[in-house]
């Protein structure tokens, strides 16, 4: 046992005498796609975006929601990775809008255990992620930044220490939950890249969660419909309706939901409402647009029930953020609070609208 244990010293020691040893993340799997994209690092690509706004084929670079999976003994994990711009937004902090976040599949459970730093204006990052762990094979989960471009990442490991690809990750990707909408979706103001609240579902659940938030433009255009209704996904939820105002909502929300209704007839839809703007609370005229918005939304979801689409559900605002008035930064985008009470507030939803998508075949 003893002579275990100094080899095992001798093996950690070896690994840490040397710098780490990079490899080109598109060598590993990745989640959080609704489309295979040229380039990888992109949620929509060219070819994809070209009949959309010019503001949703730009925010459509941004990673949000995309993750890279593998596997390593490494005692540490580093990362290089290049951005488009090294810019930073008021509400959202550095890691946020351009770090990283990596996860480690811990009894089953991914536990949290680093972030990637990115240097103040600086398009390139260099950096450890975790560090002295013990050399025992585990698996990571690493997501990319929110609000930012990646044109390149390297993922960094000891000399001699396996880095590969998993071959049954912990990700059922034939569960996909597809999500479009706005800046809370796409991930304003979560502290990190993982607590924007699909990745808080996608780690509860296991399933492969598609963000597609475009701040401040989740419009409902048709041409963002006619894509959804190409991804593959068990369960689509529309939770765009901060971004429309009431007109746009009332003359788009119906023929872009019926769209995907008869497109997808397999596939249960999920409604959100707009989540009650804080400063609503105070600010009259800020509560009267709120609530206009969601009076629209709901009069085009009763419509389509009256026609009988039976896959089409809804959820009020009323519990998504809860009731103490502290789950925001600025009265509208959500802290990792608001993110968590959001994610927990779906979850059991999701839970029996997969179970009833997955039963249809």
């Amino acid at each position: 046992m003893r002579l275990f244990f100094l080899l095992l010293l001798c093996t950690t020691c070896a690994f840490a005498q040397e710098g780490p040893v990079y490899t080109d993340a598109r060598n590993f799997q990745f989640i959080g796609k609704g489309l295979p994209t040229n380039p990888v690092y992109v949620r929509l690509d060219t070819v994809q975006t070209k009949p959309m706004t010019d503001a949703v084929k730009y925010l459509s670079t941004h990673s949000a929601g995309i993750a890279v999976l593998f596997r390593t003994n490494s005692p540490y994990i580093h990362a290089r990775w290049k951005l488009i711009r090294g810019m930073f937004y008021t509400n959202i902090s550095p890691i946020a809008h351009s770090g990283l976040d990596l996860y480690c599949l811990n009894k089953g459970r991914w536990q949290w255990c680093g972030v990637g730093r990115p240097g103040d204006k600086d398009t390139l990052n260099n950096g450890p992620l975790v560090a002295n762990m013990d050399t025992t094979m585990k698996e990571f989960l690493l997501y990319l930044p929110t609000y930012n471009q990646v044109t390149s990442l390297e993922i960094g490991v000891a000399p001699g220490a396996t880095l590969s690809r998993i071959e049954k990750p912990a990700v059922d990707t034939t569960r996909r939950v597809v999500i479009y909408g706005s800046s809370i979706l796409q991930g304003a103001s979560a502290g990190r890249p993982g607590m924007a609240y699909p990745s808080i579902l996608q780690r509860r659940t296991g399933w492969e969660f598609i963000n597609l938030g475009f701040s401040g433009n989740g419009k409902m255009e048709f041409p963002v419909a006619e894509l959804l209704a190409t991804m593959p996904a068990k369960v689509f939820v529309l939770d765009c309706i901060p971004n429309p105002s009431a007109e746009e909502i009332r003359t788009r929300a119906y023929p872009f939901i019926k769209h995907l209704l008869d497109k997808r007839p397999e596939v249960p839809i999920l409604l959100v409402e707009a989540a009650i703007r804080e400063h609503g609370y105070f600010d009259q005229k800020v509560a009267q647009v709120s609530k206009d918005k969601n009076d629209a939304i709901r009069e085009a979801y009763t419509k389509l029930k009256k026609e009988g689409y039976k896959q089409l559900y809804y959820l009020p605002a009323t519990d998504l953020t809860g009731h103490d008035h502290e789950g925001t930064i600025d009265g509208v985008h959500l802290t990792d609070l608001g993110f968590m009470r959001q994610a927990e507030v779906m979850l059991p939803l999701l839970e029996q609208l997969m179970k009833k998508s997955v039963r249809v075949k």
